[in-house]
């Protein structure tokens, strides 16, 4: 054999050889798997922002998120199961790029962390991923705090890993002072969620509790180790020519739109509108008193706002309209006592409160004071 044709030779091992190892490498790729944060909207549902886990497998070249946060609004009775504690929400799979594409329309960053899992712990992650989308699986009962996008990916995460390390700390902060940090731009969805929500969320929090919210998810993973090495590396963004959001602009909020309301009722003098008033407040606490009762929603539950939006105010309404003056001065004397049991409770901090509360408690204690005078 002559020296050009063992060059051959040689030529043909060394390519052969080249594309055999590029194939083994290649077959020997695993999956990434990223945890995905989504900056806030600023619509009800985005204000806490949301996270998925991504699963990225070039062996086969998909790309997927998981993400636990869906529900459908043409559910029937959506929002009476949303109140009451009833819906269910499930775990969606998206496709990475198209669900790209809607995050940056909305103008809402997108970070992402790569886990530092081995093989088998790859391969152990995406099968339960695989086996909670089962249809029979998939769906969840919704809470507030307790079970959410974030809470759900946080247990999969910092529970279904074996030997993943992570101490929680105390914040000295309760869930009612986050989810105010986070509403701080919607003020009439922070007052309604004042209003709602009970003091079973006014204790304070440690911070795996904490991690309910999807930005200290993605803080509190970079604590986190597996097998002494950092569980995640460190977030990187998405998407590097996002708009700035323009400032927020004036709004007519709850506490402007009450504060006039008890001028006018002081300086206006009008029983129509004080009766009105005592309707409004009446019917808005027999709401209250329901979503308390009947809902599954622990975070409802012992709300001392009933205290103040009383459904008793419909008495008062009707005593208004009948010769039984007594009656009322003394439902009047009581819903007084009600007013200042509240104010204690909230400078003692029992529960927590909107700003927006105080001129409405102003106005009823000046319009009970005015029932209890009359002659």
């Amino acid at each position: 054999m002559n020296s050009l044709n063992i060059f051959k030779l040689k030529t043909k091992i060394i390519i052969f050889l080249y594309f055999l190892f590029s194939f083994l490498s290649s077959a020997q790729k695993t999956p990434e798997i990223s945890l995905l944060t989504f900056e806030t909207g600023d619509k009800s549902y985005t204000v806490f922002g949301h996270t998925a886990i991504r699963v990225k497998d070039t062996n086969n070249g998909s790309d997927i998120v998981y993400g636990f946060g869906g529900f459908d609004f043409d559910t029937p009775n959506f929002l009476a199961k949303f109140c009451t504690g009833k819906l269910d929400y499930k775990l969606d799979i998206s496709q990475y790029k198209p669900m790209l594409r809607y995050y940056f329309n909305e103008n809402r960053q997108v970070f992402e962390q790569k886990l530092n899992l081995d093989t088998s712990k790859k391969q152990q992650l995406i099968e339960k991923l695989e086996y909670a989308y089962r249809p029979e699986n998939r769906y969840y009962r919704y809470r507030f705090l307790g079970r959410n996008c974030s809470t759900e990916v946080r247990d999969i995460l910092f529970k279904e890993i074996e030997n993943v390390n992570y101490t929680h700390t105390e914040t000295n902060r309760t869930y009612r002072n986050y989810l105010d940090d986070y509403t701080r731009n919607t003020p009439w969805f922070k007052f309604g969620i004042n209003l709602a929500l009970g003091s079973n969320i006014d204790k304070n929090i440690n911070t795996y509790e904490l991690m309910f919210l999807p930005d200290f998810l993605m803080e509190e993973i970079d604590k986190a180790t597996l097998n002494k090495k950092p569980l995640a590396q460190n977030a990187k963004k998405t998407f590097d020519n996002l708009t700035s959001p323009e400032p927020n602009k004036w709004q007519l909020t709850p506490f402007v739109i009450f504060a006039f309301l008890l001028v006018v009722l002081i300086f206006g003098k009008s029983k129509f509108l004080g009766q009105t008033y005592l309707l409004v407040v009446g019917l808005a606490g027999v709401l209250i008193m329901a979503i308390n009762l009947f809902s599954e929603h622990p975070e409802v539950q012992n709300n001392y706002n009933l205290l103040w939006l009383n459904p008793l105010y419909l008495v008062s309404f009707t005593l208004g309209f009948t010769r039984f003056g007594s009656a009322r001065k003394t439902l009047a004397t009581i819903l007084t006592l009600c007013l200042l049991t509240t104010l204690g409770i909230w400078f003692s901090k029992i529960q927590g409160y909107d700003i927006a509360f105080f001129p409405i408690i102003i106005t009823l204690l000046w319009i009970n004071l005015r029932i209890s005078k009359k002659a």
